[in-house]
């Protein structure tokens, strides 16, 4: 018996330190997820920020687009009539340039990745054996609070999937 209350001291210290390693790990675990989650759901608010302001972006494009057009025939028609004109040609390259990009753009914006399923790791409770009413009546036990680490919680890690409507 006096070998096992050694033994408890010198695994107690160890056990214990274990113990607030674990919670301190649970802790860091739990601060990530909750970055994690804030970084995840800002992305998604600015790529849809982003396809918004592409959708005007491409709007915008079509609207100059008939508008130089418009102009360029409303300059055509009045060539005959119109005591000075000057000549004028819409620069298709530029439009074809600029409908490149956006395409290119859309195909990048659609690579983007997805994550439905997050994957949070975190503490549970582990179950444990009861202490036996004898075990307890030891004399020693008593004397020493030979407690079988019942004052230290046990834990074990899960990893949970959450499904998070992003």
């Amino acid at each position: 018996m006096q070998t096992s209350v050694q033994l408890y001291g010198s695994q107690r210290k160890a056990i214990i330190q274990t113990y607030m390693q674990e919670l301190r790990y649970a802790e860091f675990a739990e601060e990530l997820q909750r970055n994690l989650t804030f970084l995840h759901k800002r992305s998604t608010e600015l790529a849809e920020d982003l396809q918004k302001h592409h959708h005007m972006i491409w709007d915008q494009i079509n609207e100059i687009r008939r508008t130089e057009v418009d102009i360029d025939i409303k300059i055509r028609a009045c060539k005959g009539s119109c005591k000075q004109t000057f000549d004028h040609a819409v620069d298709d390259e530029a439009f074809k340039a600029m409908e490149i990009k956006m395409a290119q753009f859309s195909i990048i914006s659609k690579r983007r990745k997805s994550f439905a399923k997050v994957k949070k790791l975190k503490l549970q409770s582990a179950d444990r054996p009861a202490v036996s009413p004898t075990y307890r009546k030891i004399p020693i036990v008593r004397t020493e609070l030979l407690t079988k680490f019942e004052d230290i919680e046990q834990h074990q890690v899960v990893l949970d999937e959450l499904l998070e409507d992003f």
